[in-house]
């Protein structure tokens, strides 16, 4: 078996047994990184740099304006792959955190949420109010629209002592039984969402001006930290 990691880095690594376990103790010990954005931000994460060169010499929100243009565009059969390659990437990330926890790790906030808190402590406050009037950036793309429109009646067939983790890990073994062409209706409703979003935020900040500008970019740094599929079931057997 191996040994504590702190007599690892004290001892010889030379010999292969000895060196994967310390390897395996290292990796353990590394957070890793949450996926977000659900299919859509596999999608992004692939295409950004075509997309930045194509927006080259405009504003950073081009990107995401053009990637979210491109990605509406895109056929259920198009969009299924990215879809695969993000619940297979939640898995690994369930299943690496587990890991990491499990040797000791501490849970660290992600990248945007430190950025948030450091542009917040610029600003000299502990935590900035958000403005009441500001428009709701619609999360979880269209398994967040199913959730929400199926969370009642997936919760009063589960068992009554149920846990509230159980409702989604129910409702993501749903959605993924569904075909393409059932989807369709929660994909377009979401599509429907973000662009009222859009137009919304637009008008908010031509209202509100710098304030407008700083409230979208802690909006897009919230929404970027909330799973969009939460699935806990591997696709593969016996996990």
């Amino acid at each position: 078996s191996c040994k504590p990691a702190r007599s690892a880095l004290a001892e010889d690594t030379g010999s292969p047994e000895r060196a994967q376990c310390f390897s395996s103790q290292r990796m353990a010990l590394e957070q890793p990184k949450k996926p977000v954005g659900g299919a859509y931000g596999v999608f992004l994460s692939e295409k950004r740099a075509e997309f930045t060169k194509q927006c080259a010499g405009q504003k950073v929100s081009a990107v995401a304006k053009l990637a979210g243009e491109q990605w509406k565009a895109l056929t259920p059969a198009q969009k299924a792959p990215y879809d695969k390659k993000y619940i297979e990437a939640k898995a690994k990330f369930d299943k690496d955190m587990a890991a990491f926890l499990e040797s000791g790790g501490v849970k660290q906030k992600g990248v945007l949420g430190l950025r948030a808190e450091k542009r917040k402590a610029k600003e000299g406050k502990a935590k900035k109010e958000k403005d009441p009037n500001a428009p709701k950036k619609p999360v979880g793309g269209a398994y967040g629209v199913f959730l929400s429109e199926n969370r009642e009646k997936i919760a009063k067939a589960l068992p009554k002592d149920h846990k509230i983790t159980d409702v989604a890990k129910a409702a993501g073994e749903q959605w993924k039984k569904l075909s393409a062409v059932a989807k369709k209706p929660y994909e377009d409703t979401f599509a429907k969402k973000q662009k009222e979003y859009q137009a919304a935020m637009e008008e908010f900040k031509k209202a509100k001006g710098d304030a407008g500008e700083a409230e979208e970019e802690e909006e897009e740094e919230e929404a970027g930290e909330e799973p969009e599929v939460p699935q806990k079931k591997l696709r593969k057997g016996g996990a």
